[in-house]
């Protein structure tokens, strides 16, 4: 039997009732009574209200455990979704971090860890926050969340490995019963994935769960209300007995997970460092093969001998490289704040013209590049998309072969040996399409995801920004 790999992550967000921390603790208890890790994000301020309560022997055993980030006030409004809706990509990856950097790094110094991965709340889903994570050394992204998706399996998008909407994600019930139900699912989700070269299992609770029969931040912040502190309720908790009942039947189905073959618990760090994808430099016959596969739908592309996986934006960044005589080394560029159409009078490129416009600095989002909404090629604006299914057709034609290169048309040889060529290439604008976006999806309704919501909220712009930045959008490679 192949290998199958469980994630164990709790969202630790419940600042308001210091009981949840009796379960925080038990949990921690009966997972070191294993010897399993789990992944614990937590919210900034439940982090600093376990150090005002002087937790340390809840810290103590979360120094076995994998260390989160999950937003600083969590669902006190605006949450992030709310607050990134009206920016653009730059200006909303700043107010990310402007909000939420002080609870990032009072994580960090309370747990005395590093921080390696992010959740959102509920579904305050973004995509302004990848490159503020990426910044701040967060490697991966786990929670649930429809947005983005593909194909039930981790992918990269944003620079983070995304480990969302996994075929394996469940979870038990804590009621009477779930115990028999959740083993059976158990054992479908590894079945699902025998053909995988191992199964990923993801499993996820709330320690305020195991106290309260109904969510904390429910019963103050539903439907955008922002009710003063002095003003927070309490939700009714559980009978007495109930806590630690659960706690137990998890760890129940915890020691039922063990007893079948091959199956180990590990964190996101470990999921990251079984990612094998090929990240040197590619030949230049690398590539060639892969601007021949290009043509006017612009995607990810994958090849399994190589193990290369190479989103839109590294195709972007190889093609690029090519042609300006450049070792062509995949980097991850951040997708264009806004989704332009190339001037109509555009129909052919002048090489030399064109790789002027290479040549161009990129725009960068919190230190990184990402591309313009436009590139200015001659006397016409080129959207990315088209410069780079035509840098893909050209190069599958023999541009930037240096001397060898064929023109397609000759002008000024003068013009052409200023930039290093015998001839001066006239290129076909190639109008293509994203297709990586189709991995975005369309529903701006977001209220049915999350009750915190407010009822009206609606994302357009959220939604356009996560199907830009699919130029960042691959399959992870495993092996």
């Amino acid at each position: 039997m192949k290998p199958v790999y469980v994630l164990f992550w709790f969202d630790v967000e419940d600042f308001i009732n210091d009981e949840s921390e009796a379960a925080l603790l038990g949990l921690l208890e009966m997972l070191d009574a294993r010897s399993v890790k789990g992944i614990f994000k937590l919210v900034g301020e439940k982090a600093r209200r376990l150090e005002q309560n002087g937790r340390t022997d809840i810290w103590n055993r979360l120094a076995r455990h994998e260390v989160g980030y999950h937003t600083d006030w969590h669902s006190i409004h605006p949450v992030v979704t709310e607050y990134l809706e009206p920016l653009r990509f730059r200006e909303g990856a700043a107010e990310f971090e402007r909000r939420e950097g002080q609870g990032f790094r009072d994580v960090g110094r309370i747990t005395g860890q590093p921080v390696v991965c992010y959740g959102q709340p509920g579904a305050a889903w973004a995509p302004q926050t990848y490159p503020v994570l990426r910044k701040w050394g967060i490697h991966s992204y786990i929670d649930s969340h429809n947005q983005v998706t593909f194909h039930d399996k981790p992918f990269w998008y944003g620079g983070l490995l995304n480990l969302t909407t996994l075929t394996g994600l469940m979870g038990m019930p804590l009621r009477d019963g779930a115990l028999g139900p959740a083993k059976h699912r158990f054992d479908e989700l590894c079945e699902a994935q025998r053909e995988e070269p191992f199964g990923i299992i993801s499993i996820f609770y709330h320690p305020t769960e195991f106290v309260f029969e109904e969510f904390w931040d429910a019963v103050n912040f539903s439907k955008g209300n922002n009710p003063l502190r002095e003003d927070w309720v309490k939700p009714r908790m559980r009978p007495p007995g109930d806590r630690q009942r659960f706690i137990d039947m998890v760890g129940e189905f915890v020691d039922y997970t063990l007893s079948r073959p091959n199956v180990s618990y590990i964190t996101t760090g470990d999921l990251v460092g079984f990612e094998r994808t090929n990240s040197a430099a590619l030949s230049e016959d690398e590539v060639r093969r892969f601007a021949a596969r290009t043509g006017d739908r612009l995607g990810y592309l994958t090849e399994s001998e190589s193990g290369r996986s190479l989103s839109a934006g590294e195709l972007f960044s190889v093609y690029r490289c090519l042609l300006l005589g450049e070792e062509p080394l995949p980097e991850l560029l951040y997708g264009p704040e806004r989704d332009l159409p190339s001037d109509e009078q555009a129909s052919e490129l002048l090489l030399p013209e064109l790789i002027a416009a290479l040549r161009e600095p990129l725009p960068r989002v919190e230190g990184f590049p990402m591309l313009p909404d436009r590139f200015r090629v001659g006397d016409v604006w080129v959207n990315p998309v088209d410069l780079a299914c035509t840098m893909a057709a050209a190069i599958a034609a023999g541009a930037g072969e240096g001397e060898r290169a064929k023109a397609v048309r000759t002008r000024s040889e003068e013009s052409a040996a200023a930039v290093g060529i015998v001839e001066e290439q006239v290129i076909p604008l190639v109008r293509g399409r994203l297709t990586a976006a189709d991995h975005a999806s369309d529903t701006a309704e977001w209220t049915k995801y999350w009750v915190i919501f407010p009822e009206k909220l609606q994302v357009p712009n959220i939604i356009e920004m996560s199907k830009l930045q699919a130029w960042t959008l691959k399959p992870a490679y495993f092996r």
